[in-house]
């Protein structure tokens, strides 16, 4: 029991190594500057989601011509809590909260939320049905986890998702009842942090179908997901909120050409499998071994829906695979234990040594080789509004910059323009007192 500890701790004191390079110090961004506002709005603001825009008013926001624009426009005018969140539900938020008022600077904010991904860590080690070192180590090198240092929900979706799926797993492996209620409360948690919860709900209705839990489990499951909604974010039930963030969601997805970034599908895998490409051949390795497998069918079946679910989702940032890694880290990990178990030991030892030493030197290539200062125009950018006392005034601004002044100086009043430069459209009713510039400097 002591050396399961020991490794845990070298394992943990490794990834702690390798994702802590990642913390970057600059100014928040477009995302993270939206999601400290949020989370500066306060814990019943989240939880209740006031204010925040009736869902007709929405509606019809969403279906005008020039929806998106305006509904951007009057809700930084006032206040949408749900908005500011990017229609993420607010578990990710409540972690946020006590952060942002202790007004700790940026880089100790990213800094504490590795809390998450360590927490992910520990389940993957610690509550795989078998052993899980070599789970444990794709997970921790895996280019998805330790480049995703940004504040966003998505760590968080994976330590819940990895958490309902592994108790799955075990709920169909002992027949226990408590493991597949706690799966079914962790599934709660995942649907009051991202939207794509949905595949993970499913998943596990079709194991529950498979596995004839009955109806007196099916009900006593649904009663225990809506109440733990109800407990951690009520307004998704009682104001409707999932609805209006799947429906967000579906319109960046059906209606605009690029909503995550200028990347094709080709190019989009090409990056995702050369960022980490040891990771994706044990990946492939498990899947050719492992492919008539039965025992972790949740897990490939939970993986394949997601891979499916957001195959639209389009970009190089790896935040957006942390939906299906991590659980795709586990399966490959679990897969693969057993046929180095069969092996020689020596065989076996040196098979282990490779893979770590592998894994880890590619993990470590990948961290040394990312810029320090990946987006210098961002201090840039608030230097400009110090120096030239803009603080408090009516300025047009590129749309990336809009979120970080709304944060930073809440007091201006912004509106923001598309392209190089701001056009005829962008100036009505609207006369600024400072224009930035959209190149390197404002």
């Amino acid at each position: 029991m002591a050396l399961r500890y020991i490794t845990f701790g070298l394992l943990l004191a490794l990834f702690l190594l390798l994702i802590s390079r990642n913390v970057s110090s600059e100014p928040y961004l477009y995302d993270e500057a939206d999601y400290m506002y949020a989370a500066s709005l306060g814990f019943a603001a989240n939880w209740s989601d006031t204010p925040s825009m009736p869902i007709a008013d929405f509606v019809r926001a969403g279906l005008h011509r020039d929806g998106r624009q305006a509904l951007s426009e009057r809700i930084r005018s006032g206040t949408d809590v749900l908005f500011y969140r990017h229609f993420h539900g607010p578990l990710f938020y409540y972690f946020l909260i006590p952060l942002a008022r202790l007004r700790m600077s940026e880089h100790d904010v990213r800094l504490c939320m590795l809390a998450i991904p360590c927490g992910t860590l520990a389940v993957i080690y610690f509550c795989c049905p078998l052993p899980a070192f070599l789970a444990a180590l794709l997970f921790l090198t895996s280019y998805s986890v330790i480049a995703s240092t940004e504040l966003a929900p998505h760590q968080l979706f994976a330590l819940c998702s990895v958490t309902s799926l592994l108790l799955l797993l075990k709920a169909i492996a002992t027949g226990r009842r408590a493991f597949w209620y706690a799966s079914v409360v962790a599934a709660g948690l995942a649907f009051c942090t991202l939207e794509v919860a949905f595949v993970l709900i499913l998943t596990l209705a079709i194991c529950g179908f498979v596995e004839r839990i009955g109806g007196k489990c099916a009900v006593k499951s649904i009663a225990l997901f809506l109440g733990t909604v109800l407990l951690v974010w009520p307004a998704a039930i009682l104001r409707l909120s999932f609805v209006k963030s799947d429906a967000a969601m579906a319109y960046l997805a059906l209606t605009r050409e690029a909503p995550w970034g200028h990347v094709g599908f080709i190019d989009t895998w090409r990056e995702r499998i050369f960022d980490s490409p040891i990771e994706w051949l044990l990946i492939a390795l498990a899947v050719a071994l492992g492919f008539r497998n039965r025992r972790f069918y949740p897990m490939r079946l939970f993986v394949v829906m997601m891979v499916l679910a957001t195959l639209r989702i389009l970009t190089s940032t790896p935040r957006y695979s942390l939906t299906f890694m991590p659980a795709l880290d586990v399966l490959a990990g679990l897969t693969l234990l057993p046929f180095l178990g069969t092996s020689r030991r020596p065989a076996s030892l040196a098979v282990v040594a490779l893979a770590v030493a592998g894994l880890y030197a590619s993990a470590w290539f990948q961290v040394a080789r990312q810029p320090h200062n990946s987006n210098p125009r961002s201090t840039a950018v608030l230097s400009y509004i110090h120096q030239n006392r803009l603080e408090d005034k009516k300025l047009l601004v590129p749309l990336v910059d809009l979120p970080g002044l709304h944060y930073y100086f809440p007091s201006m009043r912004l509106r923001g323009y598309s392209g190089a430069q701001p056009n005829a459209t962008d100036h009505e009713g609207f006369t600024p007192d400072a224009i930035l510039n959209s190149g390197a400097k404002p």
